[in-house]
C-alpha cells in the first residue's frame, strides 16, 4: 500500500491557522469550565439581581469607576520584577483545632485566620466561616500558599451556622472547600448572583441568602448580618466579568459588632459603613496584592489604616496577606507598612500567626512575628518615618 501526503496541508500558513483553531477550541473550553454559574431566565435570584441599583447594562458596577487595561509595564513587572514575592522557609502557624474556639460564656468573641482572608469567628454562641478556602492551590494554574500546609483539617468543621462569602474570584471562593463543608452549614450569605455557582457545587438553594448592598439578614435569635458596599469585581473566567456582585459586611449581635471587608479598594464607603453600623469591635480589612494599577480595587497598607480610622473600630486585623503570591510586592510589605501606618495614626493592630486564636476583648496580644523573616538588610527598617514611607522606600 503507497500512502501519499498532501503537501499542501503542510504549507506554514494552514498550519498556523490549524493552530489558532485548536488554541481558541482549548480557551473556549476552558472558559466555559471556570466561568461563574449563571441563573437562567426566569429564575427569582435573577430577577434580583436586574432590579439591583448596582446592575447595569448586564453587569455590576463600582461606586468608583474603574477599567482594568495591563499596561506593558505591568507585564513586564510580573515577569521581571526584583521582589521577594515568597518567603525563603516555612511561616509560623499552629494547627487550628475548632473546637478550641468553644467557650462556656455565651457572650464571647473567639477568632482565628487559617489564611488570606478565610476567618474561623466564634461570635456569642454561632460559629461563622469568611471567604472559607481551604486547599493549598486555588485554582488549576493559580498560585500555591507560602506554606503547603493548611492549618485546618475541614473535615473536622462541624455546626457551623454562617458562611459568608464576599466575591467569587478564587482566592475567595473555593469548590473543594464548600463541597466538603456545606452539609454541616445552616446558612450560606453571599452577593447577588453567586448563589448560582453554590448550587451548582450541591449547596441547597433554600440555605443561600443573596444579599445586595445595604440587605440585613436577621438570623436564628440574636444575629444580624448586613451587605455592604466594597469597591471591587469579580469573576472566574475569561467573560463572566462582572457578573456576580461583591460585597463587605457587618456582622453583629447585641454583644459585639464586626466588619469584614472582604477586598476592596480605599473608598467613601468607609466613612458610610462607620456612620451606620459603627463603632466596631473589630475591622477585619484587607491588606495586600496592591499595585498603583489596580488601586481602585485593592487598597494600600496606607488606606487599609484610614479604613479603619473611617469605620470607627477598636481593633484592626489585617487579613488578604502572607498565604498567597497574588501581588508584585515583597510578600512581607504590607505588615511592614501597615505597622508603621497604624503606629502613626494610633490605631490598635491585631497581627496573630496563621492558627492563633484571639480571644476579644481579654487574649489580644499579637506580636511582629514577620520581622525575623525580613531580608538582613530591612531587619532594622520597621521603624521606617512617615515621610519615607509616602515616597515608597
Amino acid at each position: 500500500m503507497n500512502i501519499h501526503f498532501n503537501t499542501a496541508l503542510l504549507k506554514p500558513g494552514k498550519i498556523i491557522i490549524l493552530l489558532i483553531l485548536i488554541l481558541g477550541g482549548f480557551i473556549f473550553t476552558i472558559n466555559n469550565a471556570l466561568s461563574a454559574a449563571q441563573y437562567d431566565q426566569g429564575d427569582i435570584p435573577l430577577n434580583k439581581i436586574q432590579a439591583s441599583p448596582q446592575h447595569k447594562d448586564g453587569v455590576f458596577t463600582n461606586p468608583l469607576p474603574w477599567k482594568d487595561r495591563p499596561s506593558f509595564g505591568l507585564i513586564r513587572k510580573m515577569l521581571f520584577g526584583k521582589e521577594q514575592r515568597k518567603p525563603d522557609q516555612p511561616l509560623p502557624q499552629k494547627m487550628i483545632n475548632p473546637e478550641s474556639l468553644e467557650s462556656p460564656d455565651s457572650t464571647y468573641l473567639n477568632i482565628t485566620n487559617v489564611g488570606h482572608s478565610s476567618l474561623i469567628i466564634n461570635m456569642d454562641g454561632y460559629r461563622i466561616l469568611t471567604d472559607p478556602v481551604y486547599e493549598a492551590r486555588i485554582s488549576p494554574v493559580g498560585p500555591s500558599r507560602f506554606n503547603r500546609e493548611i492549618p485546618l483539617d475541614p473535615t473536622a468543621l462541624h455546626d457551623i451556622d454562617v458562611v459568608i462569602i464576599s466575591h467569587n474570584h478564587y482566592d475567595h471562593l473555593n469548590k473543594y472547600s464548600i463541597q466538603t463543608i456545606h452539609h454541616e452549614v445552616k446558612r450560606f450569605v453571599v452577593p447577588l448572583g453567586v448563589g448560582a455557582q453554590l448550587e451548582k457545587w450541591g449547596v441547597a438553594r433554600e440555605k443561600i441568602s443573596e444579599l445586595d448592598w445595604w440587605d440585613e439578614l436577621p438570623l436564628f435569635n440574636d444575629l444580624t448580618i448586613v451587605s455592604t458596599p466594597a469597591q471591587h469585581f469579580s469573576g472566574r473566567g475569561l467573560t463572566d466579568r462582572n457578573k456576580t456582585l461583591w460585597a463587605s459586611y457587618v456582622l453583629k449581635t447585641k454583644a459585639h459588632n464586626i466588619y469584614f471587608s472582604g477586598d476592596s479598594g480605599y473608598f467613601e464607603g468607609f466613612k458610610k459603613i462607620g456612620e451606620k453600623y459603627g463603632p466596631f469591635d473589630l475591622a477585619f480589612l484587607e491588606c495586600g496584592a496592591y499595585n498603583p494599577e489596580w488601586a481602585f480595587v485593592h487598597m494600600f497598607p496606607e488606606e487599609t489604616v484610614q479604613a479603619a480610622l473611617d469605620l470607627g473600630t477598636r481593633y484592626m486585623w489585617p487579613i488578604h496577606w502572607g498565604t498567597f503570591n497574588l501581588a508584585f510586592h515583597d510578600w512581607f510589605d504590607p505588615m511592614k507598612r501597615v505597622s508603621i501606618a497604624a503606629e502613626a495614626e494610633g490605631v490598635a493592630l491585631l497581627t496573630p500567626i496563621f492558627g492563633q486564636i484571639v480571644k476579644y476583648p481579654e487574649e489580644m496580644e499579637t506580636k511582629n512575628w514577620w520581622v525575623p523573616f525580613l531580608p538582613q538588610n530591612m531587619a532594622n527598617d520597621v521603624n521606617l518615618s512617615k515621610k519615607e514611607l509616602a515616597h515608597g522606600n
